[in-house]
């Protein structure tokens, strides 16, 4: 892997690279080029390659990381949306709060007693008679 300063480029050794994610996992840091995302530290789905490894090839070569954009990780940005309770129904029904740019309308069972969220979007649903048994166990 090429690793870019501001001066040179040099080729850095797999012990490097590994020693780089063994520091990565304290906490989330904005000016952390390594990490997936300013608010994220590791990867959030089986599918997806740590940013240290998606970034060895060519392409990455004589980019300065630091100037790229590094939008938040959605995975924590969805969590921090509130639960929508559902008053006098057992279903959900979620469209994506986009009209046109959201996704395709999908309907929710609510018959559980915890917070069901949307496969598509992670927005989180439930009844408002099991509002508080939700909200003590969040606590």
């Amino acid at each position: 892997m090429l690793r870019l300063t501001r001066t040179s480029i040099r080729r850095i050794s797999t012990k490097e690279l590994t020693t780089a994610r063994i520091k990565d996992i304290s906490k989330p840091d904005e000016n952390n080029l390594q990490q997936q995302a300013p608010n994220r530290i590791s990867p959030w789905s089986k599918s997806q390659k740590p940013r240290a490894e998606a970034q060895d090839n060519v392409r990455f070569a004589v980019k300065d990381l630091a100037k790229q954009p590094r939008p938040y990780a959605a995975i924590d940005l969805i969590y921090k949306q509130p639960i929508r309770y559902i008053e006098h129904d057992n279903v959900a029904v979620c469209d994506g709060n986009g009209g046109a740019q959201g996704h395709p309308k999908v309907y929710i069972n609510l018959d559980q007693n915890k917070a069901i969220p949307c496969g598509y979007c992670g927005l989180r649903f439930a009844q408002a008679a099991f509002k508080e048994d939700i909200e003590s166990s969040q606590n």
